[in-house]
């Protein structure tokens, strides 16, 4: 059985481990996120720039080339529309991380991550030690949130435990009571254990005589 201290360290420790890797792991998913919003801008100028020199706009440009009649000019125009719609995301949330303080950038992460990008980071992360004041700050409220994480989930486990032992100790005390109800039957019947009935002239149990 895991004692109480047990569960504290290891909660504790788990929630280190996540915690200090946390912020490197937010940093590197930054910087992917700011190279994808590079590459994505880059591209939309190139079809703007394209557009410019026929005088259009860019939902002008986008619209006459889905609206084509050509399937595979339609195509294109549905992509960079996507493209379009992904380069303004994915802009979005790196500006976002990057305005974020550092400590709290891993939770703006997970608030609203772009899972593509976030399973490449993790794809190619590699663990490491915290070596700024984030991440050690980061690292102390893992290791107090797994303490009291690994706490409250013990006391929950021994609170469980106890309901179920004293709900058999009931059950069981609740099969072994004598069966009164007949005793009391045969009582008010005027019939003694197996015998005929009692003299009225006798009450059981009183232990005295009464004569006409």
């Amino acid at each position: 059985m895991i004692t109480a201290l047990s569960a504290r360290l290891l909660a504790a420790l788990l929630m280190t481990g996540l915690a200090s890797q946390s912020a490197e792991f937010a940093q590197q998913y930054l910087q992917r996120l700011g190279g994808a919003a590079d590459a994505l801008s880059a591209e939309i100028a190139k079809f703007d720039e394209s557009a410019a020199e026929l005088g259009l706009g860019r939902r002008a440009a986008i619209g006459r080339l889905s609206g084509n009649d050509d399937p595979f000019v339609a195509a294109q125009g549905e992509r960079i529309g996507a493209m379009a719609a992904r380069a303004e995301a994915i802009a979005a949330r790196y500006e976002r991380l990057l305005e974020t303080a550092p400590i709290m950038r891993p939770f703006i992460l997970l608030s609203d991550p772009d899972w593509s990008i976030a399973r490449r980071a993790f794809d190619d992360y590699r663990p490491a030690l915290p070596v700024t004041i984030d991440g050690f700050m980061l690292t102390a409220i893992g290791f107090l949130l797994g303490w009291a994480g690994g706490a409250s989930g013990h006391g929950a486990a021994r609170m469980v435990r106890r309901r179920r032992r004293l709900e058999g100790g009931r059950a069981a005390g609740a099969g072994t009571l004598p069966d009164a109800a007949p005793a009391r039957m045969r009582e008010a019947s005027g019939r003694g254990e197996d015998g005929p009935p009692v003299p009225e002239g006798r009450k059981a149990g009183s232990g005295r005589r009464f004569f006409p």
